[in-house]
């Protein structure tokens, strides 16, 4: 089967008209943060109710947990071990 042998010869483009690809990148990253920064602001989000839910939350957890004398437990924490290990 011939091949075609037709494919037209395109001169490479000079460096100087290239962008550099660093370049290209920052770009593309300027251009993504500023369409992230807008939905954000289209769809705004009440952070400090949320986090007053989940505080209130924490501390819902927090009251559940039995304490004989309200401290926490320290088990694991006595001649410099801080816990972790193993």
């Amino acid at each position: 089967m011939p091949q075609d042998q037709s494919v037209a010869f395109v001169p490479p483009v000079p460096a100087a008209a290239q962008p550099h690809p660093l370049g290209v990148l920052t770009e593309i990253e300027h251009r993504n943060s500023e369409a992230q920064e807008a939905r954000l602001r289209e769809h705004a989000s009440p952070w400090a109710e949320l986090l007053v839910q989940y505080v209130d939350a924490l501390n819902g957890l927090i009251a559940k947990q039995p304490h004989e004398d309200g401290l926490p437990d320290l088990r694991g924490l006595e001649d410099g071990h801080a816990g972790g290990c193993g």
